[in-house]
C-alpha cells in the first residue's frame, strides 16, 4: 500500500477521578495513507468539506484495532506530546474519529479511518 504521511491518534480511555480530566492515550504511526482535510471543495461541496480518510497498513505498522475508538482524535504527523482535553491541540487541525473498519483480508489488510 501506498503511504504519505504519518499520524498521531490519541484514544480516550475514560475520565481521571482525582482530577476530572479525561484521560488519552497516544499512538503514533509512521506509514499511513492520508486523503482530504480542511477546506471546502467542487467535488465534496460543503457537507463533506472537511473529511478524512485515513488507511493504516497492518504490514507497514504495528497496529491493534482495540486502540481505536469513535470520537478519538486524528493529527496528521507524528507528535510526542500528552494530552488532558482537545483544547491542547488548538495549535494542530485535528479530526474526530467517524468510522471504523478493519479490512483484515486480502492482499493490503489495514485499518480504514473516517474523520470529519
Amino acid at each position: 500500500m501506498i503511504t504519505n504521511s504519518s499520524l498521531t491518534v490519541y484514544h480516550k480511555d475514560g475520565l481521571d477521578v482525582a482530577t476530572h480530566f479525561e484521560k488519552w492515550t497516544r499512538h503514533n504511526y509512521d506509514k499511513v495513507w492520508f486523503f482530504g482535510g480542511k477546506g471546502a471543495g467542487i467535488n465534496k461541496g460543503y457537507d463533506n468539506a472537511n473529511d478524512v480518510q485515513v488507511r493504516i497498513p497492518y504490514d507497514q505498522n504495528e497496529v491493534n484495532i482495540n486502540d481505536f475508538a469513535i470520537g478519538d482524535i486524528l493529527v496528521q504527523g507524528t507528535l510526542d506530546i500528552d494530552i488532558e482535553t482537545q483544547e491542547d491541540l488548538s495549535n494542530y487541525d485535528i479530526y474526530n474519529i467517524t468510522s471504523i473498519n478493519n479490512n483484515n483480508f486480502g492482499n493490503n489488510q489495514h485499518i480504514h479511518l473516517g474523520g470529519k
